[in-house]
């Protein structure tokens, strides 16, 4: 990660000047910034602080990049979590009742649907979401964030359409393996075995069929989790969201290698906790796990 981040062409002591720019000034910046030792001493450097916590200083601002990054993360964690909320309420009752009827014509629907989250642009669906609802209606703010202890209100009518659009994509993709994986756990010995003892649909479906089928549903709304916290790049530049990707994508344009590395290596530990948890969560679901 490191070594990808110096490989990004441009000057960032130059780009950080800007019309500050003075031999004087950018000789001090670059010795500062410590980029005058050779790039194997300055990976040990920020390597060693980073473990104490210190992600360094911002060329672009002059900031700590630990608060910066603390700046951007209630936003970042408001969109993931309402997206996955959304998601999941899409996800689970579509992917079931389509798998409950396979080839019918809920399942077609659902099928198409899903299909339609996964394929179309972010971007665009967000665009048109603004379009309608905040050009033509005039029902909601078109961007911006508000935190929820200023105004609860607006922050709900500002979070209401990029957490539709990131749920979406989401959900669709989800709402496959809820379908998959229930299908899977209708088709079992144990369930069969169940459904001839003649216990009640609605307890052979809660304890046989959904609970077996948690499993993979919990793996990847884990990962969508954890790309999510990583920060929606693209629906974030659409709506104006001061997340972490929009503040690394900003990184990249000004060659601010700190805040570069330390966003990079947030998201890092971000899928490594997520997979962390969801392998807790295993046990939880599973007893046969835990012996």
């Amino acid at each position: 990660m490191f070594a990808l981040v110096h490989l990004v062409p441009g000057d960032p002591v130059r780009l950080a000047l800007g019309t500050r720019f003075s031999q004087e000034s950018y000789d001090a910046l670059r010795e500062r910034s410590g980029l005058d030792q050779p790039l194997v001493e300055q990976f040990f450097g920020w390597a060693g602080r980073a473990l104490t916590g210190d992600l360094g200083v911002s060329f672009r601002s002059g900031e700590t990049v630990t608060s910066q990054i603390a700046e951007r993360l209630p936003a970042t964690l408001t969109l993931a979590f309402a997206s996955i909320l959304v998601a999941l309420l899409i996800a689970i009752p579509l992917g079931t009742v389509s798998a409950l009827r396979p080839r019918s014509v809920i399942d077609r629907v659902a099928t198409v649907i899903s299909q339609f989250g996964i394929s179309v642009p972010d971007f665009w669906m967000g665009i048109v979401l603004i379009l309608v609802f905040a050009g033509t209606l005039g029902w909601l703010p078109s961007g911006g964030y508000v935190p929820i202890s200023e105004d609860p209100g607006a922050w709900f009518s500002r979070l209401l359409m990029p957490a539709l659009v990131t749920g979406v994509v989401s959900g669709s993709v989800i709402t496959r393996f809820v379908r998959s994986s229930v299908l899977e756990a209708l088709g079992s010995d144990h369930v069969r075995t169940a459904q001839a003892k003649g216990l009640p649909t609605r307890q052979v479906f809660t304890w046989h069929v959904l609970r077996n089928a948690l499993l993979p549903l919990v793996t990847v709304t884990g990962v969508q989790l954890a790309y999510l916290l990583s920060g929606v790049v693209v629906v974030e530049i659409v709506f104006s969201w001061p997340g972490l990707g929009q503040l690394a994508l900003q990184a990249v344009q000004a060659r601010d290698y700190p805040v570069l590395q330390g966003a990079i290596l947030l998201f890092a530990l971000v899928f490594l906790v997520i997979n962390l948890v969801v392998d807790l969560l295993y046990t939880a679901i599973d007893p046969r796990i835990r012996r």
